[in-house]
C-alpha cells in the first residue's frame, strides 16, 4: 500500500507482510445469533477514531487549484486497472455485451482541480441479516449465503428501486436516513462455538460508506450515480488472497493483509475491512449478467478506459466490527477468510446526491461526517474543514433522467440456480 497524508485522520501506512492463517470452511448448523439482536439505531463516530483507508494521495489543501467549466465525464485511458477482479463469476442473468454509450454525454460543471482529498462518507449501521441476495439472486428468498445488511432497512430477495424509493428512512445517521436510501451488504462474520454449532455475529456493527473523486483533487470530473444501479466488489468463492486494493482488512489500524487475520489481545485492536467499488461506468446499464463487466477500477490518476468512460463516485466500504478481534473461530458466511465482496444497490435523494458530488468531488473538498438538517448539509465546527451547503442551489433532477438506461433480462433459470453456478 502507499503512504497517504490526510489532513485531519493522519498517516495511513499499508504495509504487506506474511501472515499464515488457516482457512476455515463453512459450518453447517446455525444456531442463534451473537451479540444483542435488538434494532439498531444510528450513531455518531467521533472523528478521532474513525479509521480511513484507500485514500488518494494528498498534499495541503492550501495547495493551488485550477477550475474547468465543464469537464467531461468520458475521459478515457488506456492504462491498466489499478485494481481488478481475479474471476468472473457465472450468472443467471442475460445482457447485451458492454459498449461505450453513444450521443452526447452529460459533463460535470465547474470541477476544480488541486492536491487535496475529494469525498464525502455516510455511516450506517447493520440492520438485519438473511440468506438474501437481491442482485445474484432476485426474486429467490434463502438462495445466497447470510448476508448483513446496511442502509436501507427493507433490502430482501425481492427488493426492486421502487421497494428501496418506499421504505424511508435508512440506518444512515447524522440525517441521512431519508437522503441516502441505498442498499449495502456484505457477507455475515460467522463464528464457529465450542459445541459445534455456527452462528452469525450480529455484535454492534458500522460500514462507514465512503463516495471519493478517483485520482483524488487531481482525478476527473465526476457525475452522480444513476438510481437504480447496481454492482459488486470482491470474488465470493476467493480461496486466497485478493487484491490488497480492492479487500483489506486489519486490526484498527496497523498491519494490512488482503484477508481477515486475528488481532493482538488489546481490546481497543478490532477487526475492520475496506472493500473497494469499480467507479467508472459504462453509460448504458444499470447492471451487467456478471454483476461487474458494466463497471471497472480507474487508473491510478482516475482516468477510466474508453469502454467504461463516465467517472461515477468511488464508493468504498469500511467495515467496523466492534469487540470483535478474529481469529481462528471466525470466517465469513461465504466462506473461509478471504472471500470478503460486497454489493451496492443505489438509490440517492437527487438533489442531495447532486449537491454533495458537486460541492465535495468536483470541488475537491474533504466533506467527511457530512449532516443533514432540513435543506443545508454541513460538516460540524469541530472538523478543521468546516463546511456548509445549500441543497435548494442544486437541481432535483439527475442527468440521467430521460435516458434509456438498459437492465439485464433475467433467465427462466435465474431462481433454481446453485450458489455454486452463480460464483457468488
Amino acid at each position: 500500500m502507499r503512504t497517504v497524508s490526510v489532513p485531519r485522520y493522519g498517516l495511513v501506512l499499508g504495509v504487506i507482510a506474511a501472515l499464515t492463517v488457516p482457512t476455515l470452511g463453512v459450518a453447517a448448523a446455525i444456531a442463534r445469533p451473537v451479540g444483542g439482536g435488538s434494532t439498531p439505531v444510528a450513531i455518531a463516530v467521533s472523528p478521532s477514531s474513525r479509521h480511513v483507508h484507500h485514500v488518494t494521495k494528498t498534499t495541503s489543501p492550501s495547495s493551488s487549484s485550477t477550475t474547468a467549466s465543464a469537464t467531461s465525464s468520458t475521459t478515457s485511458s488506456s492504462t491498466s486497472s489499478t485494481a481488478t477482479s481475479s474471476t468472473t463469476s457465472k450468472t443467471s442473468t442475460t445482457s447485451s455485451t458492454t459498449t461505450a454509450p453513444s450521443g452526447t454525454m452529460p459533463t460535470p460543471s465547474g470541477v476544480v482541480y488541486a492536491d487535496h482529498v475529494a469525498q464525502w462518507n455516510v455511516l450506517c449501521t447493520s440492520d438485519h441479516f438473511l440468506r438474501d441476495d437481491p442482485i445474484v439472486f432476485p426474486g429467490a428468498p434463502g438462495a445466497s449465503h447470510q448476508h448483513t445488511f446496511y442502509g436501507n432497512r427493507s433490502t430482501n430477495a425481492a427488493t426492486t428501486l421502487a421497494s428501496l424509493s418506499a421504505s424511508s428512512p435508512s440506518s444512515c445517521g447524522r440525517g441521512m436516513g431519508t437522503s441516502d436510501l441505498s442498499a449495502y451488504w456484505v457477507p455475515s462474520l460467522m463464528k464457529k462455538n465450542s459445541d459445534g454449532t455456527t452462528t452469525w455475529v450480529q455484535s454492534d456493527q458500522t460500514d462507514v460508506v465512503y463516495y471519493r473523486r478517483a485520482g483524488g483533487g487531481r482525478g476527473p470530473g465526476v457525475l452522480p450515480f444513476p438510481k437504480g444501479l447496481r454492482m459488486i466488489a470482491g470474488n465470493a468463492k476467493a480461496t486466497s488472497d485478493q487484491s490488497i486494493s480492492i479487500v483489506q482488512w486489519d486490526c484498527t489500524g496497523g498491519q494490512e493483509l488482503p484477508h481477515m487475520y486475528q488481532c493482538p489481545s488489546d481490546p481497543s485492536r478490532e477487526i475492520h475491512a475496506s472493500l473497494v467499488f469499480p467507479s467508472c461506468w459504462d453509460g448504458v446499464h444499470l447492471d451487467s449478467a456478471d454483476h461487474k463487466s458494466h463497471m471497472a477500477y480507474a487508473a491510478a490518476d482516475g482516468t477510466c478506459p474508453s469502454d467504461h468512460p463516465v467517472s461515477l463516485p468511488q464508493v468504498t466500504f469500511e467495515l467496523e466490527y466492534s469487540g470483535i478481534h478474529g481469529g481462528p473461530d471466525y470466517f465469513l458466511a461465504s466462506g473461509g477468510i478471504y472471500s470478503m465482496h460486497g454489493d451496492f444497490f443505489a438509490d440517492w435523494d437527487n438533489q442531495v446526491q447532486n449537491a454533495l458530488v458537486a460541492a465535495c468531488l468536483n470541488k475537491a473538498r474533504e466533506c467527511g461526517d457530512m449532516n443533514r438538517d432540513g435543506t443545508t448539509l454541513f460538516r460540524p465546527d469541530y472538523d478543521p474543514e468546516p463546511i456548509t451547503i445549500d441543497m435548494t442551489k442544486y437541481p432535483t433532477t439527475s442527468p440521467w433522467d430521460g435516458r434509456n438506461l438498459q437492465e439485464p433480462t433475467p433467465t427462466a433459470s435465474s431462481t433454481t440456480m446453485t450458489m455454486a453456478g452463480m460464483g457468488h
